[in-house]
């Protein structure tokens, strides 16, 4: 039976942001709407930062995620099937050497709070991290030479530098590990039961047939 359901996610290009119209648009969006199609539910799209996500997971607020999987949230949501592996790292400013883990040691790497993308990473204290509140202003940092490097979802900082002309700062990048994005709902949603396991099908059979692959290949992903 078709149901009304709303799911949420962060709001980060390319996988989800709003045009000039407020209408959502991005990777997330495509991903939902090929969900209607096959499920014949209609999902209402919200865009949050990340700690509201989790607010309203708890709550049963909104239905479902598709979000970075996290372990602090599997109290809170039951997971089902992953997007895809998401690369995460650091990029270099152009004409710096990136190409071994001990090559960060003397950079000043822009991180954004409560990164979380690596366990030797996010526990070495030894590395000059300044902390920012987005991608787009350690991208600006290394432009003007306040910063070396910047961590996180690889994908979406090279989109955020392309679309705020700074791609020509950014050179050597290191890839560090992955985190995929993945389908979760609330367990307090009321509608946890009689769509979570269609939801979870209809997601798998879009890896299986390639339309997952082709969509996030459309949004710079691949």
């Amino acid at each position: 039976m078709a149901a009304e359901l709303g799911f949420v996610t962060i709001e980060a290009a390319p996988w989800a942001s709003h045009d000039a119209a407020g209408r959502p648009l991005g990777a997330f969006p495509a991903i939902v709407a090929q969900l209607e199609r096959r499920t014949g539910h209609r999902i209402a799209i919200s865009l949050y930062p990340l700690t509201r996500i989790d607010q309203a997971m708890a709550s049963g607020q909104q239905d479902c995620t598709i979000v970075l999987w996290n372990e602090h949230r599997a109290r809170l949501v039951v997971r089902f099937a992953d997007v895809y592996p998401m690369p995460f790292g650091v990029v270099a400013r152009k004409g710096l050497p990136l190409q071994r883990y001990d090559d960060l040691a003397p950079r000043v790497i822009s991180v954004t709070r409560g990164l979380a993308m690596d366990a030797r990473f996010d526990a070495d204290a030894a590395l000059r991290k300044d902390v920012d509140r987005d991608y787009l202003t350690g991208l600006r940092k290394i432009a003007h030479g306040r910063a070396d490097a910047i961590a996180g979802a690889l994908p979406t900082i090279r989109h955020i530098a392309r679309a705020a002309g700074l791609d020509g700062h950014l050179g050597d990048s290191l890839t560090l590990g992955h985190v995929p994005p993945a389908l979760q709902c609330s367990k307090r949603s009321p509608q946890l039961d009689a769509v979570g396991s269609g939801l979870n099908a209809a997601l798998r059979a879009m890896r299986a047939d390639g339309s997952l692959a082709r969509i996030l290949a459309e949004h710079g992903y691949f």
